[in-house]
């Protein structure tokens, strides 16, 4: 008896809570059934807040009764008005006694309303004592209502019901209910609803969700969601093979939450007491004023007896003759219940599995994958009474020695330092990825710089491009799942942008041979250097471009000095074949004029030559003379001819005589 008590305590606390989430102002809510057997509409309501019911129980509810439509036609004012009753309360203490002793939730409406007070502190008028007594005042507000829900007899006692017998199936009415609170004591709203014979519907049947078996104990799941506002509990009832239902509920199932969320749309009944065989499950919903819906559809469900679920574990695998894998196992538990037996494989421990082998209704401790990978994770599963039960993964490799088909790097792109690698793909079903190897010149040993466990054919990564020497040599070679690596692929040369400026040149010397100034440097150390420019700076201080040398001698000479008299500044500029730039040092120089030194030379127009003539200073006694030509990128070196010669015939085809230039050295 006192667990019985213990349950309808919880179910209350439960039913409290939901009472207790509510936003709406002070006020009465309604709701209103036809009874159709005995032609008469019945009125439940009750007030949403704590402080209301109790000065509803002091004051009285008034209901009044308009009637407002006729034969389908709405009456036009005035409408006829009538208050049907006044000053409806609970009932009178004495008026419980007889209903307590046989109805459980009219003991729980009357403790409500007329119990002894719950003190819980010594003093009085402390703010716990107020806290308390608000507390109490909740608790009994929500007991009495959850009372009034599950009967119609204590709703009627409680002062909360109200049947209306003076009706017309062909009239509709607005029914108001509101309490006699003055308005200085407390302001509530009123509770309205329009109803007619008419619009009586029957109740709907509950809708079953499922019936899980597990270990004994049966879950019966029916909706929730769409019933949580008709019905305001439920009975669950179980038949065996005779079909003859019995409740199995000893209190209702309550729907303690009006609200709907995802966590309760189902309603959710646990029998323990059903023993092993075949039964079958139905609910019947009953709303506020004690109707009861029609059964819902009819599950079954088969209740076994306890039983310790088989655990597979995989003992062995061998691989035989034809190449076949044979796995070998064992399981603890009742495995006498299993109904289905699979093995499964995946290619790593954690993958997606596909099944090799089905066993159903039978036990079979040797399974066959007749077409394994070269690497297998296997598992077995069982499944037994609704349940499905897997063994740990175990690797079985078939044996090999056969490495991968040696690969293929085919391109590559730079952008910035971001290099891209692509090579062929290896075709082998086994192959498991690649490694790429690197070298910073072509017969150094590589080293290996990135493992891809991957069958990618394209790699993205950063290179250093800050070297001297921006060429780099890739290998790659490819590996299976056993491990087998397949030889290097022959070496694959990328060029990455070249950002260092080569070495700066070192102006060794400047000479000067009468008119003409004689530029030497020592040229840069650097290996991709293609060209040097001469740049020549004069008073204004501004350098300008004055010549191009292609070649490596270290050698440049200036022939436009006739007019110079001031200090000159001349500067060698290496330039790459990526276009980066070494600048020398600037050298200063200072030339000096003297007629007494100048070499005459005159040149001579003839048929198909031009013929030149020199004359040598006295003051001179050098032995050689150079020819040069005007180019676009300054003169260059035709001829060197012995001084005492004094002449020479060159062609004249595509030479102009201002292009001739001579000097002695």
């Amino acid at each position: 008896m006192m667990n019985y008590w213990k349950k309808i305590l919880a179910m209350i606390i439960l039913y409290s809570l939901s009472y207790n989430i509510q936003a709406q102002t002070v006020g009465v809510e309604v709701i209103i059934n036809y009874d159709s057997l005995n032609n008469k509409i019945q009125l439940r309501w009750a007030p949403n807040d704590p402080i209301l019911w109790a000065y509803g129980n002091q004051y009285g509810y008034t209901i009044e009764k308009y009637i407002y439509q006729r034969n389908g036609e709405l009456l036009n004012p005035p409408l006829e008005k009538t208050t049907i009753v006044e000053s409806v309360k609970p009932a009178v203490q004495e008026e419980w006694v007889n209903i307590v002793q046989k109805n459980d939730y009219a003991a729980i409406a009357a403790q409500s309303l007329y119990g002894e007070e719950v003190n819980l502190n010594s003093s009085k008028g402390d703010i716990f004592s107020i806290v308390n007594k608000s507390r109490e005042q909740e608790t009994r507000f929500s007991f009495a209502l959850f009372a009034a829900d599950q009967s119609p007899e204590v709703a009627k006692l409680s002062g909360l019901f109200y049947e209306d017998n003076n009706i017309r199936s062909n009239e509709r009415y607005l029914y108001r209910v509101f309490t006699d609170v003055p308005d200085s004591v407390i302001q509530a709203d009123t509770g309205s609803i329009y109803f007619g014979p008419a619009d009586s519907k029957q109740l709907p049947k509950p809708r079953m969700g499922q019936i899980i078996n597990e270990d004994g104990v049966v879950q019966v799941k029916w909706l929730n969601v769409g019933y949580e506002n008709i019905f305001t509990n439920y009975k669950v009832q179980r038949a065996g093979e005779d079909q003859l239902f019995k409740d199995v509920n000893q209190l209702p199932v309550v729907n303690f939450n009006k609200e709907t969320s995802k966590n309760n749309i189902y309603n959710v009944f646990v029998d323990t007491t059903a023993t092993e065989g075949e039964y079958f499950y139905r609910v019947i919903g009953k709303d506020a004023f004690g109707q009861s819906s029609n059964p819902s559809d009819t599950l079954s469900v088969v209740v076994l007896p306890p039983f310790d679920m088989p655990l597979p574990q995989i003992d062995s695998a061998f691989t035989n003759s034809a190449g076949e894998m044979l796995i070998d196992w064992s399981a603890g538990g009742d495995i006498q219940y299993a109904e289905n037996i699979f093995l499964e494989r995946s290619n790593k421990a954690d993958g997606q599995y596909e099944i090799v082998e089905h066993i159903e209704n039978s036990i079979k401790f040797r399974l066959k994958d007749e077409n394994p990978n070269q690497v297998n994770y296997y598992r077995i599963g069982i499944k037994a009474v609704d349940h499905l039960q897997y063994s740990m993964p175990y690797l079985a490799q078939i044996i090999d020695s056969i490495p991968p088909s040696e690969p293929e790097l085919i391109s590559y792109s730079v952008k910035d330092s971001l290099l891209t690698l692509s090579w062929k793909a290896n075709q082998e079903s086994d192959l498991d990825g690649y490694r790429i190897y690197k070298s910073q010149t072509l017969n150094a040993e590589p080293s290996l710089v990135y493992d891809l466990k991957s069958k990618d054919t394209v790699y993205k990564f950063v290179e250093n491009i800050s070297l001297i020497n921006n060429k780099r040599y890739y290998y790659i070679s490819a590996f299976d799942r056993i491990g087998n690596t397949s030889s290097l692929s022959p070496a694959f040369e990328v060029e990455l942008p070249d950002k260092i400026p080569p070495s700066a040149p070192l102006i060794k010397n400047i000479t000067q041979s009468i008119d003409t100034i004689i530029i030497n440097w020592i040229p840069s150390s650097s290996q991709d250097v293609e060209k040097y420019l001469i740049y020549k700076a004069k008073r204004d201080g501004k350098y300008r471009l004055i010549g191009i040398e292609n070649s490596k001698t270290g050698s440049f000479i200036d022939f436009n000095i006739s007019t110079e008299k001031t200090q000159l500044s001349y500067r060698v500029v290496a330039i790459d074949s990526n276009g980066n730039e070494g600048v020398s040092k600037a050298y200063l120089f200072k030339p000096t004029f003297s007629n007494s030194h100048e070499l005459k030379y005159k040149v001579i127009d003839s048929e198909n030559e031009y013929k030149i003539l020199w004359e040598i200073p006295k003051s001179r006694n050098e032995s050689k003379i150079n020819i040069y030509l005007r180019s676009e990128n300054g003169f260059r070196l035709l001829k060197e001819v012995d001084a005492n010669k004094k002449e020479i015939s060159i062609s004249n085809k595509g030479i102009k005589k201002a292009d001739i230039k001579l000097i002695i050295i």
